[in-house]
C-alpha cells in the first residue's frame, strides 16, 4: 500500500490487492483504513480513503490550470 497527502488535507491508502474484487478484499481494505487511523490517533479518519489501484495526484499547475479554464 502506498500512502499519499493531498493538497486539500486527504490521506488516499492505495495499492493493488491480489485477485479480483470481492468481500475478502474489501475487508482487508477496511482493516488497512482502521488500522492506519489507529497509528494515527491525530488524523481525521474522514480524511482517509481507501483506493483500490493506484492513486495519481494532480499537480498544483493542474489544479490551477482547471479553475481558470473552467
Amino acid at each position: 500500500m502506498e500512502v499519499s497527502h493531498t493538497l486539500d488535507g486527504y490521506w488516499v491508502l492505495s495499492g493493488y490487492p491480489s485477485g479480483e474484487p470481492n468481500e475478502d478484499i474489501r475487508a482487508i481494505m477496511k482493516q488497512v483504513k482502521q488500522d492506519f487511523v489507529k497509528v494515527n490517533p491525530l488524523i481525521d479518519a474522514s480524511k482517509v480513503v481507501v483506493v483500490n489501484g493506484e492513486f495519481k495526484q494532480a499537480s498544483f499547475d493542474e489544479m490551477a490550470l482547471d479553475v481558470y479554464t473552467a
